[in-house]
């Protein structure tokens, strides 16, 4: 294992962006945290005034640091983000509170599956179920408790509905199967970086269970997009409460309007304020 400095410390809070509710399969506290990324195990921690990762299954290369990178969401400049928002009282605020806080780029296949698996549950069901089912289907690439890979589409259906309810996926368990089969039959694309927003939400809203919401956080923490806004009971409470949007509307029609206020900045705006409404 070699360490390699990923960027500096004040550039990424690891908590809030690793272990609030973007991802399920990183554990640890505050300054380190243990995870899986394709098919090896990081360890990414704060030492005085740097963040650094290390590889528990090979040294990390220029190559792989940038995938970190990448995943991490290092790329993002918080500081314009910043800015732009000065004159916005609420959304200010909560990027100061929050400093760090950034968005994940993960794989879209696991996103798919994760977001699916929130439906009607919370962060610490979610992390069970998706650790649960990836020790299941038991490809183990570390001496961690979870250091498995994440099974794909045919490893899914291979496990079937019955062994997914058994782990405690309920009435989740066919939605689950009916995204690896249409995976599997390529009905899902997960490469489209640049599909229209209404292209990308027809797609994904035409797997069993999933609706705007779902497929606005599989859209924002798996394929990278900027313009979607998935709206909860926390976005809705800090849209409502603090931009002044109307609480007669639904959560798919306030995450329709602030899309069209906030635009590219609409992911990094609703993960704020989820963050800070959920946390305060």
């Amino acid at each position: 294992m070699n360490n390699v400095v990923i960027c500096e410390a004040n550039e990424i809070n690891l908590k809030s962006t690793l272990d609030g509710g973007q991802a399920f399969r990183w554990h640890g506290k505050e300054d380190s945290y243990r995870g899986v990324i394709e098919d090896k195990v990081y360890i990414i921690f704060r030492e005085e005034n740097l963040i650094n990762a290390k590889c528990i299954n090979s040294k990390i290369d220029s190559a792989e640091l940038l995938k970190i990178k990448r995943y991490l969401g290092i790329d993002f400049n918080l500081d314009n983000f910043k800015k732009k928002y000065k004159k916005n009282e609420y959304i200010y605020k909560l990027i100061k509170q929050n400093q760090g806080l950034r968005i994940l780029k993960q794989d879209p296949w696991e996103s798919i599956v994760s977001f699916i698996t929130s439906s009607v549950s919370n962060i610490s069901k979610i992390k069970k179920n998706i650790n649960e089912l990836c020790i299941l289907n038991g490809k183990k690439i570390g001496d961690g408790e979870y250091d498995y890979i994440f099974p794909n589409d045919v490893e899914i259906i291979q496990i079937g509905e019955i062994e997914l309810r058994k782990i405690g996926f309920g009435f989740r368990a066919p939605y689950l199967i009916d995204a690896a089969m249409k995976s599997l039959d390529n009905k899902i694309n997960m490469n489209s970086k640049n599909d229209k927003y209404d292209d990308k939400l027809s797609e994904l809203t035409n797997i069993k269970g999933v609706g705007r919401k779902v497929a606005d956080c599989i859209m924002t923490y798996g394929y990278g997009r900027r313009d979607s806004f998935p709206v909860d009971r926390w976005v809705r409470k800090g849209l409502i409460d603090n931009l002044g949007y109307n609480p007669a509307l639904s959560n798919d029609k306030l995450s329709e309007l602030a899309q069209k206020k906030f635009k590219n900045d609409s992911a990094y705006v609703q993960q704020y304020i989820f963050y800070g409404e959920k946390t305060s």
